[in-house]
């Protein structure tokens, strides 16, 4: 771990950025789907493959001081799964694996490699395996399933995460990983309205609670839409992050008077010829 942190100290812009490690476990490490999960480490530059040891689950991301462990679920070819079994069969792994991860406190995501079409066939595969046939095949279905979708959502209660993941799955995942270790940041999402619309919508968001655009026009059809200082000899670039440029910006959205906008440079008296010489 020294070795890595060395490797990636810096500052500044050049600065290369500390990757997340990925370890595996040593009973998943020999498996078809571990080569999968190495190539999508290697194709993505925020993780390191770190480490093959005994874990407490199938993988374990680390990054600074925060941790993360995810238990691969997936499918056979003849729609047979892990997943299901782990839950429906009497002894219960997936709940051991689920109460484990409750109890070293670390975030735990269930990783099912597989969408609802193939949690639905390996559901009714288990069912004709064990005999059943007609009705009961149909009731045992409808109880199967009930379980499945009730382990989730008590999983989820629980604050472990059940992702289905059927396309891309270790890619997606990578990313979901990197952004619940590192922070998300939804500002890239937010609307971005016709000018005319601004105030609608930025009313809107400002006060939420049924105060939708069409409404926000209505009030501002009466009303305007203010900044009052709290103190007094306040101007908007006096605010940290806020430069001249985005004060206009403001100071034009909230129809605010212009001499508000940017503090007045204060210039220095200029000292007299012989008082600078420290003649006088």
């Amino acid at each position: 771990m020294a070795l890595i942190k060395s490797k990636y100290k810096g500052e500044g812009l050049n600065a290369k950025p500390f990757p997340i490690l990925a370890s595996i476990d040593t009973n998943e490490a020999h498996r078809l789907r571990a080569g999968r999960f190495k190539k999508a480490i290697e194709a993505d530059e925020h993780f390191l493959l770190w480490k093959v040891e005994n874990l407490s689950h199938d993988i374990r991301f680390q990054w600074k001081d925060k941790t993360l462990n995810v238990e691969l679920k997936d499918f056979t070819g003849d729609c047979q799964s892990d997943y299901v079994a782990s839950i429906i069969n009497s002894e219960g792994r997936l709940y051991h694996q689920a109460l484990t991860g409750r109890e070293i406190q670390d975030p735990l995501i269930i990783m099912v490699l597989g969408g609802d079409t193939e949690v639905a066939s390996a559901i009714a595969k288990t069912v004709f395996s064990r005999g059943f046939l007609g009705q009961k095949a149909e009731d045992k279905i409808i109880e199967y399933t009930h379980m499945v979708e009730s382990f989730e959502a008590n999983c989820e209660g629980c604050n472990i995460r059940v992702w289905r993941l059927k396309e891309n799955p270790y890619g997606r995942m990578l990313l979901r990983v990197r952004k619940i270790l590192g922070g998300g940041d939804l500002s890239c999402f937010r609307p971005s309205p016709a000018d005319g619309e601004r105030k609608f919508v930025g009313l809107s968001l400002l006060i939420g609670n049924g105060i939708c655009p069409a409404r926000s026009e209505s009030i501002l059809e009466k009303f305007n839409l203010t900044l009052e200082s709290k103190k007094p000899d306040t101007y908007l670039n006096d605010c940290n992050g806020i430069g001249p440029k985005l004060a206009s910006v403001v100071q034009e959205a909230f129809n605010l008077p212009h001499e508000i906008t940017t503090r007045p440079k204060v210039r220095k008296a200029r000292r007299g010829k012989y008082e600078s010489r420290g003649w006088v």
